[in-house]
Formats: structure tokens, C-alpha cells, sequence
């Protein structure tokens, strides 16, 4: 099982399982259509399980934690990750877009086109920044966006959508070949 409701649960073979025995008793038809997950989506979810995220920011001794989405009516996506690194030390990394449904049926789509970081000696703060324009005019605030922007790849922000009830989704980043959890919060 998912040990931590609300943190990240470190990547093992016996949580994957646990995520692939949810499946068949998934409550929502279509989960990846906007007629399916309009009155369910709106939001804020955080992640509970990916990993891919655990392995490699594990990998420099580093974590991700939380990482969260805050989902609009109007389709409109805000995600922040609390970054946690040796020699960059804390801080937030945000992104925000759309979201919806390439297929109206299992697969669902994000479209980030803002990005933006704060580093923690430049905002203090144990909240993100809600927004780009809201962001500290920093020196490297365009550069980031403007990386965010061309390393954003469309074809990689499809996700099927295998499970979704009023409170838990899990999709699949195909990329990685992983399983993401998130539960709304």
C-alpha cells in the first residue's frame, strides 16, 4: 500500500503492484475524458507516488516533496514542486498551463507554457508562488521560463489515465514507464 497519504511513498515493486491491482475497480468511465473528470478535477492534488521523480532526484541526493497541481474549472493547471537540494539548497519549482483530453477517452493532456522558480534565498517562504507574473523579477526569471518553454515536450504530456475516483488518480508516464499517483487534498 501507499504508506504516506500525503508525501511521496518511496518506489517498490510491491507499491507498483498495489496501483496495478486499483485498476480493475475503476470507478470512472472514461477517466481520461473531460466529461468524466470536469466535476471531479478542479483542485488541489499532490503526489503520492512517482517513480521516476524519487529515483532521479535521488540520484543526487536531492528530493521533490511535495508536488502538487492545482487544477481550475476553466482548465487551467498550476503546478509547484518543492525542490530540496545539495549546493542549490530549497526552493520552488512552478509551472502552469491548460489541461483537458486528447482522445475524450482515457488520455489526458497538460500543456505548461509558464515556468518559473523561486530559489529560497530569494523568497523565504514555506508557500510557492502562485503565479508567474507573481514571481520575484529576478535576473533569471525570463531564462527559466524561456527554458521551461523549449524543453516542454507535447508528446510527453499525454497520459493515459487508468484510475479515477472523487479523491485518488493514477495515470501513466510513458516516458518512464512508471505509474504516478496523486490524491486530492
Amino acid at each position: 500500500s501507499l504508506d504516506r497519504s500525503n508525501a511521496f511513498n518511496q518506489p517498490t515493486k510491491e507499491r507498483t503492484q498495489y496501483l496495478n491491482s486499483m485498476i480493475p475497480s475503476n470507478p470512472t468511465s472514461k477517466p481520461g475524458s473531460v466529461s468524466s473528470f470536469q466535476s471531479i478535477a478542479p483542485g488541489k492534488w499532490q503526489i503520492v507516488y512517482a517513480p521516476h521523480i524519487s529515483t532521479l532526484s535521488s540520484l543526487v541526493g536531492g528530493k521533490f516533496d511535495p508536488v502538487t497541481y492545482d487544477l481550475k474549472e476553466n482548465g487551467v493547471i498550476i503546478s509547484h514542486a518543492k525542490y530540496s537540494f545539495p549546493v542549490i539548497g530549497e526552493g520552488y519549482l512552478s509551472v502552469s498551463g491548460t489541461y483537458g483530453s486528447v482522445d475524450d477517452n482515457i488520455r489526458c493532456v497538460v500543456d505548461f507554457d509558464r515556468a518559473w522558480i523561486v530559489i529560497g534565498d530569494d523568497y523565504v517562504s514555506d508557500k510557492p508562488i502562485d503565479s508567474f507574473d507573481d514571481a520575484p523579477e529576478t535576473w533569471y526569471k525570463g531564462i527559466i521560463n524561456s527554458i521551461g518553454r523549449t524543453f516542454f515536450i507535447k508528446d510527453f504530456a499525454q497520459f493515459p489515465v487508468s484510475y479515477l475516483d472523487d479523491d485518488t488518480i493514477v495515470f501513466d508516464f510513458e516516458l518512464s514507464g512508471t505509474k504516478i499517483c496523486a490524491r486530492k487534498i
